[in-house]
């Protein structure tokens, strides 16, 4: 891995250890943790979350983004 969160980094170490994540599927999973993580902030008491999930909405958007390059020959 080259640089720290990259998606297509854990992607290719998924796939080394015999995964293969489609396209489609890596969005589903970003689409569910993030909505995960947003009902954990809500639930949480920890107001750190709570400061972190203002940063979800871009995040998940970059990571739909990087997903998009999985198949590049979509």
């Amino acid at each position: 891995m080259d640089k720290a969160y990259d998606l297509k980094g854990l992607l290719a170490e998924l796939k080394g250890n015999g995964l293969e994540i489609a396209e489609e599927s890596a969005k589903v999973v970003i689409v569910a943790v993030f909505e995960w993580l947003e009902k954990s902030a809500a639930l949480s008491k920890n107001k750190y979350d709570d400061l972190a999930s203002v940063l979800y909405p871009q995040l998940r958007a970059y990571a739909l983004e990087q997903a998009e390059d999985i198949n590049k020959a979509d």
